[in-house]
Protein backbone atom coordinates (compact mmCIF):
# COMPACT_ATOMS: atom_id res chain seq x y z
CA UNK A 1 0.00 0.00 0.00
CA UNK A 2 1.72 3.44 -1.06
CA UNK A 3 1.55 6.49 1.84
CA UNK A 4 -0.86 8.48 -0.84
CA UNK A 5 -3.85 5.73 0.65
CA UNK A 6 -1.99 5.01 3.89
CA UNK A 7 -2.08 8.41 5.00
CA UNK A 8 -4.59 10.40 7.71
CA UNK A 9 -5.47 13.39 6.03
CA UNK A 10 -7.07 16.22 8.30
CA UNK A 11 -7.84 19.83 7.83
CA UNK A 12 -7.96 22.81 9.87
CA UNK A 13 -9.62 25.99 8.56
CA UNK A 14 -8.54 29.14 11.18
CA UNK A 15 -11.54 31.48 11.83
CA UNK A 16 -10.11 34.03 14.34
CA UNK A 17 -9.82 36.90 12.70
CA UNK A 18 -12.12 39.90 12.61
CA UNK A 19 -10.78 41.32 8.94
CA UNK A 20 -10.86 45.10 9.27
CA UNK A 21 -10.07 45.93 5.81
CA UNK A 22 -13.12 44.63 4.63
CA UNK A 23 -15.01 47.35 6.59
CA UNK A 24 -18.34 44.98 7.90
CA UNK A 25 -20.33 44.84 10.55
CA UNK A 26 -19.19 41.45 11.11
CA UNK A 27 -16.75 39.69 10.76
CA UNK A 28 -15.16 39.52 7.63
CA UNK A 29 -15.79 35.29 7.99
CA UNK A 30 -19.25 35.81 8.23
CA UNK A 31 -20.38 38.07 5.52
CA UNK A 32 -22.55 36.79 2.77
CA UNK A 33 -20.90 35.32 -0.56
CA UNK A 34 -23.54 34.05 -3.35
CA UNK A 35 -26.15 34.17 -0.70
CA UNK A 36 -24.30 32.12 2.03
CA UNK A 37 -21.54 33.11 4.62
CA UNK A 38 -18.37 32.96 3.55
CA UNK A 39 -17.07 30.75 6.06
CA UNK A 40 -19.69 28.00 4.95
CA UNK A 41 -18.35 27.84 1.42
CA UNK A 42 -14.95 27.36 2.18
CA UNK A 43 -15.84 24.45 5.15
CA UNK A 44 -18.05 22.97 2.30
CA UNK A 45 -15.40 23.67 -0.76
CA UNK A 46 -13.00 21.84 1.71
CA UNK A 47 -15.21 18.86 2.20
CA UNK A 48 -15.74 18.60 -1.55
CA UNK A 49 -11.90 16.86 -1.24
CA UNK A 50 -13.33 13.40 -0.25
CA UNK A 51 -9.68 11.92 1.39
CA UNK A 52 -10.02 14.73 4.30
CA UNK A 53 -11.14 12.43 6.94
CA UNK A 54 -12.82 15.49 9.20
CA UNK A 55 -12.18 19.20 8.96
CA UNK A 56 -11.62 21.38 12.08
CA UNK A 57 -12.70 24.97 12.04
CA UNK A 58 -10.78 27.50 14.63
CA UNK A 59 -12.59 30.35 16.15
CA UNK A 60 -12.29 32.64 19.03
CA UNK A 61 -13.43 32.11 22.54
CA UNK A 62 -15.64 35.02 22.08
CA UNK A 63 -16.90 33.99 18.81
CA UNK A 64 -20.77 35.01 19.01
CA UNK A 65 -21.39 33.70 15.09
CA UNK A 66 -20.43 30.33 14.97
CA UNK A 67 -23.37 28.66 16.56
CA UNK A 68 -25.65 29.35 14.21
CA UNK A 69 -23.42 29.20 11.02
CA UNK A 70 -22.17 26.12 12.03
CA UNK A 71 -25.64 24.54 11.48
CA UNK A 72 -25.63 24.17 8.43
CA UNK A 73 -21.41 22.77 8.30
CA UNK A 74 -21.38 18.94 6.54
CA UNK A 75 -21.48 16.41 9.35
CA UNK A 76 -17.33 15.43 9.26
CA UNK A 77 -16.73 19.11 10.84
CA UNK A 78 -15.60 20.28 14.18
CA UNK A 79 -15.64 23.60 15.56
CA UNK A 80 -12.69 24.39 18.02
CA UNK A 81 -13.18 27.54 20.04
CA UNK A 82 -9.10 27.82 20.43
CA UNK A 83 -8.61 30.72 17.72
CA UNK A 84 -5.49 33.13 18.90
CA UNK A 85 -4.89 36.95 18.78
CA UNK A 86 -2.99 35.73 15.71
CA UNK A 87 -3.12 33.19 12.46
CA UNK A 88 0.09 30.97 14.28
CA UNK A 89 -2.00 31.13 17.51
CA UNK A 90 -5.04 29.85 15.99
CA UNK A 91 -3.51 27.21 14.08
CA UNK A 92 -1.39 25.89 16.81
CA UNK A 93 -4.40 25.99 19.36
CA UNK A 94 -6.22 23.93 16.69
CA UNK A 95 -3.48 21.39 16.51
CA UNK A 96 -3.25 21.08 20.29
CA UNK A 97 -7.42 21.66 20.73
CA UNK A 98 -7.52 18.25 18.02
CA UNK A 99 -4.93 16.29 19.82
CA UNK A 100 -4.14 14.67 16.13
CA UNK A 101 -1.30 12.02 15.60
CA UNK A 102 1.55 13.97 15.00
CA UNK A 103 2.21 12.04 11.71
CA UNK A 104 -0.99 12.52 10.31
CA UNK A 105 -1.30 15.02 7.39
CA UNK A 106 -3.03 18.63 8.51
CA UNK A 107 -4.22 21.04 5.19
CA UNK A 108 -3.95 24.34 6.56
CA UNK A 109 -6.65 26.38 4.80
CA UNK A 110 -7.57 30.22 5.24
CA UNK A 111 -10.90 30.83 5.46
CA UNK A 112 -11.04 33.80 3.61
CA UNK A 113 -10.99 31.55 0.20
CA UNK A 114 -13.75 29.69 -0.72
CA UNK A 115 -13.22 29.01 -4.32
CA UNK A 116 -10.65 26.33 -3.59
CA UNK A 117 -10.96 23.47 -6.06
CA UNK A 118 -11.12 19.42 -4.86
CA UNK A 119 -8.79 18.91 -8.06
CA UNK A 120 -6.50 21.49 -6.57
CA UNK A 121 -6.74 19.97 -2.84
CA UNK A 122 -5.96 16.75 -4.47
CA UNK A 123 -3.24 17.88 -6.66
CA UNK A 124 -1.04 19.22 -3.43
CA UNK A 125 -1.79 15.95 -2.04
CA UNK A 126 -0.37 13.84 -4.49
CA UNK A 127 2.36 15.84 -5.56
CA UNK A 128 3.58 16.43 -1.54
CA UNK A 129 2.57 12.34 -0.06
CA UNK A 130 4.82 11.19 -3.17
CA UNK A 131 7.95 12.77 -2.64
CA UNK A 132 9.55 11.54 0.87
CA UNK A 133 12.10 14.59 0.55
CA UNK A 134 9.53 17.10 1.33
CA UNK A 135 8.17 18.03 5.07
CA UNK A 136 5.15 19.85 3.11
CA UNK A 137 3.85 21.68 0.33
CA UNK A 138 1.53 24.63 -0.27
CA UNK A 139 -0.71 25.75 -3.35
CA UNK A 140 0.85 28.59 -5.10
CA UNK A 141 0.16 30.89 -8.24
CA UNK A 142 3.28 31.01 -10.37
CA UNK A 143 4.11 34.84 -10.60
CA UNK A 144 2.55 36.37 -14.03
CA UNK A 145 2.83 40.00 -13.49
CA UNK A 146 6.25 42.31 -13.88
CA UNK A 147 7.42 42.61 -9.89
CA UNK A 148 9.15 46.17 -9.02
CA UNK A 149 11.04 46.54 -5.58
CA UNK A 150 10.30 49.90 -4.12
CA UNK A 151 12.40 51.92 -1.44
CA UNK A 152 10.29 53.26 1.68
CA UNK A 153 8.54 55.80 -0.54
CA UNK A 154 7.36 53.76 -3.12
CA UNK A 155 10.18 54.83 -5.82
CA UNK A 156 11.23 51.90 -7.93
CA UNK A 157 14.98 50.30 -7.27
CA UNK A 158 14.47 47.40 -9.62
CA UNK A 159 12.90 44.79 -11.41
CA UNK A 160 12.59 41.34 -10.12
CA UNK A 161 13.19 38.22 -12.54
CA UNK A 162 9.75 36.77 -11.97
CA UNK A 163 11.13 33.07 -12.96
CA UNK A 164 10.70 30.94 -9.86
CA UNK A 165 8.45 33.22 -8.16
CA UNK A 166 5.04 32.49 -6.76
CA UNK A 167 2.34 33.92 -4.76
CA UNK A 168 1.52 31.70 -1.83
CA UNK A 169 -2.06 30.41 -1.16
CA UNK A 170 -3.39 28.09 0.78
CA UNK A 171 -4.37 25.11 1.71
CA UNK A 172 -0.85 24.54 3.03
CA UNK A 173 -0.09 20.72 3.94
CA UNK A 174 2.17 19.58 6.84
CA UNK A 175 2.65 16.87 9.44
CA UNK A 176 0.95 17.87 12.55
CA UNK A 177 4.06 17.10 14.32
CA UNK A 178 6.29 19.19 12.43
CA UNK A 179 3.89 21.83 12.26
CA UNK A 180 2.96 22.32 16.01
CA UNK A 181 7.29 22.13 16.41
CA UNK A 182 7.30 25.22 14.02
CA UNK A 183 4.50 27.39 15.31
CA UNK A 184 5.77 26.57 19.11
CA UNK A 185 9.31 28.13 18.15
CA UNK A 186 7.85 31.76 18.02
CA UNK A 187 5.42 34.03 15.34
CA UNK A 188 8.16 36.67 14.84
CA UNK A 189 8.80 37.09 10.69
CA UNK A 190 6.06 33.93 10.39
CA UNK A 191 3.16 34.94 7.85
CA UNK A 192 2.38 31.52 6.81
CA UNK A 193 2.56 27.96 8.01
CA UNK A 194 5.40 27.27 4.96
CA UNK A 195 7.34 29.97 6.42
CA UNK A 196 7.52 28.73 9.75
CA UNK A 197 8.64 25.26 8.53
CA UNK A 198 11.08 26.66 6.38
CA UNK A 199 12.42 28.07 9.40
CA UNK A 200 13.13 24.54 10.24
CA UNK A 201 15.23 24.08 6.86
CA UNK A 202 12.78 21.83 5.92
CA UNK A 203 11.95 21.21 2.09
CA UNK A 204 8.39 22.44 1.35
CA UNK A 205 7.24 22.29 -2.51
CA UNK A 206 5.29 24.81 -4.30
CA UNK A 207 2.32 23.33 -6.25
CA UNK A 208 0.52 25.12 -8.98
CA UNK A 209 -3.55 26.42 -8.61
CA UNK A 210 -5.18 28.76 -10.45
CA UNK A 211 -5.51 32.20 -9.83
CA UNK A 212 -9.55 31.71 -9.09
CA UNK A 213 -8.37 30.60 -5.36
CA UNK A 214 -8.03 33.87 -4.49
CA UNK A 215 -7.94 35.44 -1.06
CA UNK A 216 -10.98 37.67 0.28
CA UNK A 217 -9.58 40.51 1.52
CA UNK A 218 -10.50 44.08 0.11
CA UNK A 219 -14.13 45.32 -0.92
CA UNK A 220 -15.12 44.07 -4.24
CA UNK A 221 -13.09 40.90 -3.68
CA UNK A 222 -16.50 39.10 -2.43
CA UNK A 223 -18.00 40.33 -5.69
CA UNK A 224 -15.54 38.36 -7.88
CA UNK A 225 -15.74 35.09 -5.43
CA UNK A 226 -19.34 34.70 -5.62
CA UNK A 227 -19.07 35.39 -9.56
CA UNK A 228 -16.31 32.15 -9.11
CA UNK A 229 -18.82 30.15 -6.89
CA UNK A 230 -21.29 30.88 -8.74
CA UNK A 231 -19.56 29.80 -11.96
CA UNK A 232 -18.47 26.57 -10.47
CA UNK A 233 -22.44 25.62 -9.30
CA UNK A 234 -24.54 26.95 -11.66
CA UNK A 235 -22.64 28.23 -15.10
CA UNK A 236 -25.61 28.10 -17.18
CA UNK A 237 -27.19 30.69 -14.75
CA UNK A 238 -24.24 32.78 -14.28
CA UNK A 239 -25.28 36.73 -15.09
CA UNK A 240 -22.24 39.10 -16.05
CA UNK A 241 -22.37 42.46 -15.12
CA UNK A 242 -22.84 45.19 -17.85
CA UNK A 243 -20.52 47.73 -17.48
CA UNK A 244 -20.74 51.67 -18.82
CA UNK A 245 -17.76 54.15 -18.65
CA UNK A 246 -19.13 57.78 -18.67
CA UNK A 247 -16.69 60.82 -18.99
CA UNK A 248 -17.94 64.24 -18.14
CA UNK A 249 -16.09 68.12 -18.70
CA UNK A 250 -17.68 71.45 -17.37
CA UNK A 251 -15.78 74.77 -16.92
CA UNK A 252 -17.08 77.93 -15.28
CA UNK A 253 -15.79 81.72 -15.02
CA UNK A 254 -14.26 83.02 -11.61
CA UNK A 255 -15.81 86.02 -10.51
CA UNK A 256 -16.43 88.46 -7.33
CA UNK A 257 -19.32 88.18 -5.23
CA UNK A 258 -20.01 84.51 -5.29
CA UNK A 259 -18.82 81.79 -3.01
CA UNK A 260 -16.61 79.10 -4.60
CA UNK A 261 -18.28 75.29 -4.36
CA UNK A 262 -16.22 71.88 -5.29
CA UNK A 263 -17.94 68.93 -4.65
CA UNK A 264 -20.57 70.39 -2.33
CA UNK A 265 -18.06 71.71 -0.23
CA UNK A 266 -17.23 75.46 0.29
CA UNK A 267 -13.67 76.13 -0.33
CA UNK A 268 -12.50 79.29 1.21
CA UNK A 269 -11.18 81.95 -1.80
CA UNK A 270 -11.53 85.60 -2.97
CA UNK A 271 -13.60 84.61 -6.03
CA UNK A 272 -16.51 82.17 -6.82
CA UNK A 273 -17.79 80.35 -10.04
CA UNK A 274 -20.76 81.72 -12.05
CA UNK A 275 -23.12 79.87 -13.19
CA UNK A 276 -26.93 79.72 -13.05
CA UNK A 277 -27.18 77.24 -10.32
CA UNK A 278 -24.28 77.54 -7.55
CA UNK A 279 -21.75 76.49 -10.36
CA UNK A 280 -20.05 73.18 -8.90
CA UNK A 281 -17.71 73.00 -11.81
CA UNK A 282 -16.86 69.06 -10.18
CA UNK A 283 -20.36 68.06 -9.41
CA UNK A 284 -21.14 69.28 -13.19
CA UNK A 285 -18.91 67.27 -14.77
CA UNK A 286 -19.63 63.93 -12.72
CA UNK A 287 -23.60 64.45 -13.28
CA UNK A 288 -22.61 64.16 -17.06
CA UNK A 289 -20.29 61.49 -16.65
CA UNK A 290 -23.30 59.26 -14.90
CA UNK A 291 -25.81 60.79 -17.64
CA UNK A 292 -23.32 59.44 -20.47
CA UNK A 293 -22.61 55.84 -18.87
CA UNK A 294 -26.26 55.59 -18.88
CA UNK A 295 -26.95 56.50 -22.29
CA UNK A 296 -30.20 59.46 -20.31
CA UNK A 297 -28.60 62.69 -22.22
CA UNK A 298 -27.06 65.86 -20.23
CA UNK A 299 -26.68 67.90 -18.24
CA UNK A 300 -28.68 71.03 -19.93
CA UNK A 301 -31.03 68.74 -21.14
CA UNK A 302 -32.58 67.64 -17.88
CA UNK A 303 -31.77 70.99 -15.71
CA UNK A 304 -31.84 74.03 -18.23
CA UNK A 305 -30.42 77.07 -17.35
CA UNK A 306 -33.74 78.91 -19.14
CA UNK A 307 -35.41 77.43 -15.87
CA UNK A 308 -35.76 79.55 -13.03
CA UNK A 309 -36.11 76.82 -10.64
CA UNK A 310 -32.52 75.59 -10.91
CA UNK A 311 -31.31 79.00 -9.67
CA UNK A 312 -28.81 78.75 -7.42
CA UNK A 313 -29.64 75.68 -6.63
CA UNK A 314 -26.91 72.83 -4.91
CA UNK A 315 -25.38 70.36 -7.43
CA UNK A 316 -25.65 67.73 -4.80
CA UNK A 317 -29.41 67.76 -5.73
CA UNK A 318 -29.01 67.76 -9.65
CA UNK A 319 -26.23 64.88 -8.88
CA UNK A 320 -28.50 62.74 -7.02
CA UNK A 321 -31.52 63.44 -9.36
CA UNK A 322 -29.51 62.09 -12.49
CA UNK A 323 -28.26 59.33 -10.02
CA UNK A 324 -31.64 57.94 -9.06
CA UNK A 325 -32.37 58.24 -12.83
CA UNK A 326 -30.06 55.98 -13.43
CA UNK A 327 -30.97 53.93 -10.69
CA UNK A 328 -33.94 53.52 -12.07
CA UNK A 329 -32.18 51.70 -15.20
CA UNK A 330 -30.72 49.47 -12.99
CA UNK A 331 -27.63 51.09 -13.02
CA UNK A 332 -25.10 51.45 -9.93
CA UNK A 333 -21.97 53.58 -9.42
CA UNK A 334 -19.15 51.60 -8.87
CA UNK A 335 -16.27 54.20 -8.82
CA UNK A 336 -15.55 57.52 -9.62
CA UNK A 337 -11.96 59.57 -10.61
CA UNK A 338 -12.32 63.32 -11.24
CA UNK A 339 -9.74 65.91 -12.13
CA UNK A 340 -9.98 69.49 -10.67
CA UNK A 341 -8.08 72.35 -12.96
CA UNK A 342 -7.53 75.50 -11.19
CA UNK A 343 -4.62 77.26 -10.66
CA UNK A 344 -5.83 78.59 -7.28
CA UNK A 345 -6.63 77.42 -4.46
CA UNK A 346 -4.80 74.70 -3.90
CA UNK A 347 -7.38 71.84 -2.59
CA UNK A 348 -4.41 69.94 -0.58
CA UNK A 349 -6.15 70.03 2.95
CA UNK A 350 -9.85 69.96 1.39
CA UNK A 351 -9.76 67.14 -0.86
CA UNK A 352 -10.82 64.44 1.75
CA UNK A 353 -13.91 66.60 2.99
CA UNK A 354 -14.45 66.99 -1.13
CA UNK A 355 -13.88 63.04 -1.60
CA UNK A 356 -16.09 62.47 1.43
CA UNK A 357 -19.03 64.69 0.21
CA UNK A 358 -19.03 63.69 -3.48
CA UNK A 359 -19.24 59.41 -2.24
CA UNK A 360 -22.25 60.39 -0.09
CA UNK A 361 -23.85 61.99 -3.35
CA UNK A 362 -22.77 59.26 -5.28
CA UNK A 363 -24.43 56.85 -2.79
CA UNK A 364 -20.58 54.60 -2.74
CA UNK A 365 -17.53 54.72 -0.17
CA UNK A 366 -15.43 57.04 -0.19
CA UNK A 367 -12.49 54.62 -1.47
CA UNK A 368 -14.30 54.14 -4.55
CA UNK A 369 -13.58 58.07 -5.29
CA UNK A 370 -11.10 59.82 -6.50
CA UNK A 371 -10.29 63.65 -6.77
CA UNK A 372 -7.35 65.30 -8.41
CA UNK A 373 -5.90 68.58 -8.60
CA UNK A 374 -3.77 70.24 -11.38
CA UNK A 375 -3.08 73.85 -12.72
CA UNK A 376 -3.01 74.68 -16.07
CA UNK A 377 0.90 76.05 -15.68
CA UNK A 378 -0.40 79.47 -16.64
CA UNK A 379 -1.70 78.79 -19.65
CA UNK A 380 -4.94 79.73 -21.30
CA UNK A 381 -8.00 81.48 -19.47
CA UNK A 382 -7.64 78.68 -16.89
CA UNK A 383 -4.00 79.57 -16.06
CA UNK A 384 -4.63 83.08 -15.75
CA UNK A 385 -7.28 82.52 -12.50
CA UNK A 386 -10.56 83.39 -15.33
CA UNK A 387 -12.21 80.15 -14.33
CA UNK A 388 -11.84 76.79 -13.45
CA UNK A 389 -12.76 73.08 -15.32
CA UNK A 390 -13.58 69.51 -14.50
CA UNK A 391 -13.46 66.08 -16.21
CA UNK A 392 -14.75 62.83 -14.19
CA UNK A 393 -14.70 59.48 -15.41
CA UNK A 394 -17.56 57.28 -13.36
CA UNK A 395 -18.08 53.41 -13.83
CA UNK A 396 -21.73 52.15 -14.24
CA UNK A 397 -22.88 48.24 -13.97
CA UNK A 398 -25.72 46.70 -13.54
CA UNK A 399 -27.23 42.63 -14.46
CA UNK A 400 -28.53 41.86 -17.78
CA UNK A 401 -31.90 42.80 -17.88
Amino acid sequence: MTENTQARIFALIPAAGVGRRMGGARPKQYMEIAGTPMLTQTVRAMARASRIERIYVVVSAADAWIDEVAKDFPDRVTVLRAGGAERADSVRGGLMAANLPADAWVLVHDAARPCVRPSEVNHLLDEVLADSSLAGGILAVPMADTVKRTDARRQILETVPRANLWRAATPQLFRAGVLLEALSAGSEGITDEASAVERLGLAVKCVSCRSTNLKVTEPGDEMLAGLILEEKTMPQTVAVPEIRVGQGYDSHRLVEGRPLILGGVTVPFEKGLDGHSDADVLLHALTDAVLGAASLGDIGTHFPPSDPKWKGADSRRLLAAVIELARAEGWTVVNADATIVAERPKLGKLKDEIRASVAATLGITADRVSIKAKTNERMDAVGHEEGMMAHAVVLLARLPR
